[in-house]
């Protein structure tokens, strides 16, 4: 189903590895003698003049004023061609809303991927329910029908599917399994804005969708931030109405004679909004956004030219459906390919040493966190894909503050780590 770059090699390419492993190893001497340094998230002057701009009028709270709050959440349903879309605080609060606007809740199972950010998983505990681990693909890394498949149950409520690093998941093969199984299907969009499948933008997919806005996200709304994306309309006055206290949205837009008390509750919730500053922040990157992707794309083509040459390497493709966002880049170590003594994670310090800004990247055993050791969310026995890639897996930053030169040259001082490394 994915393109995979294998070590199958031109008569160059293997010479170019053989270059590759006759340089020494690589130091910060290596180009301009600086470490590779990502500053994202970089706001412009036009973002910074917009958010100045809320604040010197006072309108910064989204439920008194809510002007700029309300057109964020018109424009972001929009792009996931959804009829509703609710901003908070971040991307957690935004997981939890939809679990509670579906009615997920205890007794209730949901299966999550072993490998993502402890918020996919914790979400869930967060409001009763159990998450249940399924193993991932191991070229998207994400959930796929069949891993979703093996971990659901008679008290199977809903699935949560992580885009991880921007690769959209095999949405549409899901979403064939949810409805036959009658699961509620959430989309983690954490890592993804922006990208889709088959041309359907990720958050159009699912029955919901949780965006983050996080620190260093593709959209990030000065350090925290979040949008719950919504298709149902009951669902979304249930979400509305716990991220703000219970109030019922309807009586809080119509208003009431001044002055008077108005009796808004009808339900207990509690305060996940977002401020206006997030908001303005927020639009004024969403016209920004392909070309960010488009960026970040380009990235990645050179560290795959780079990369693609080395045995010791596998790297992945995703299908022509897919339109990755490349929050990170990921490629992946052949431990039967490495020298004695070489593994990931002594690549991972070299690479360091010279100047790359280079991780294992995502938990990749979220059931191994101390938090689920002996939970019954805990499978029996490690999920085997999710612990290989754990054990394999290369990240680097692929973000627009990266110019083509930058990369280039950190795909080269890898690239040498790696050869290094080889039998």
């Amino acid at each position: 189903m994915f393109t995979r770059i294998d070590s199958s090699m031109s008569m160059a390419a293997a010479t170019r590895v053989s270059h590759l492993a006759e340089r020494p190893s690589p130091t910060l001497a290596s180009g301009t003698g600086e470490p590779i340094r990502s500053r994202w998230p970089v706001y412009s002057e036009d973002e910074i003049a917009a958010v100045a701009s809320v604040l010197r009028s006072g309108k910064v709270n989204a439920l008194h004023h809510g002007e700029q709050t309300r057109a964020f959440e018109r424009a972001f349903a929009d792009l996931c061609r959804a009829p509703h879309a609710i901003s908070v605080a971040n991307g957690t609060l935004a997981l939890e809303l939809a679990l509670r606007a579906l009615g997920i809740g205890p007794g209730d199972e949901v299966v999550v991927p072993a490998r993502s950010f402890m918020a996919s998983a914790s979400c869930v505990a967060a409001v009763g329910a159990t998450p249940i681990f399924a193993d991932v693909d191991p070229d998207s890394q994400t959930l796929n029908a069949c891993t979703i498949a093996q971990a659901i149950s008679t008290r199977t409520r809903a699935v949560i599917v992580v885009h991880l690093a921007g690769w959209a998941a095999s949405m549409h093969e899901i979403m064939v399994l949810a409805r036959s199984q009658g699961i509620f299907v959430i989309e983690d969009c954490a890592q993804a804005h922006g990208a889709a499948q088959d041309g359907d933008p990720v958050g159009s997919l699912g029955d919901a969708a949780a965006f983050s806005f996080c620190t260093d996200k593709i959209m990030s709304t000065g350090g925290e931030g979040g949008m719950l994306v919504l298709h149902d309309r009951k669902a979304w006055e249930r979400a509305w109405a716990y991220k703000d206290h219970g109030k019922l949205p309807h009586p809080v837009d119509q208003g009431g004679a001044p002055g008077t008390f108005r009796w808004l509750h009808a339900s207990l919730g509690s305060n996940y909004r977002a401020t206006e500053m997030q908001a303005m922040l927020g639009l004024c990157q969403l016209g920004k956004l392909a070309g960010w992707v488009e960026t970040r794309q380009r990235n990645a083509r050179i560290l795959d030219a780079e990369l693609a040459p080395l045995p010791a390497i596998r790297l992945t493709v995703p299908p022509s459906d897919v339109h990755h966002a490349y929050y990170k880049y990921y490629a992946f170590v052949r431990p039967e390919r490495l020298a004695s003594g070489w593994n990931r994670d002594r690549i991972i310090g070299e690479c360091i040493v010279a100047g790359v800004p280079c991780g294992a990247g995502s938990c990749p055993e979220i059931y191994r966190e101390q938090a689920f050791v002996g939970s019954p969310s805990a499978p029996l026995n490690r999920l085997p894909v999710s612990s290989r890639l754990g054990e394999t897996s290369l990240m680097l930053p692929v973000d627009p503050t990266l110019d083509a030169e930058t990369v280039r040259r950190m795909g080269m001082i890898v690239a040498s780590v790696v050869a290094n490394a080889t039998a």
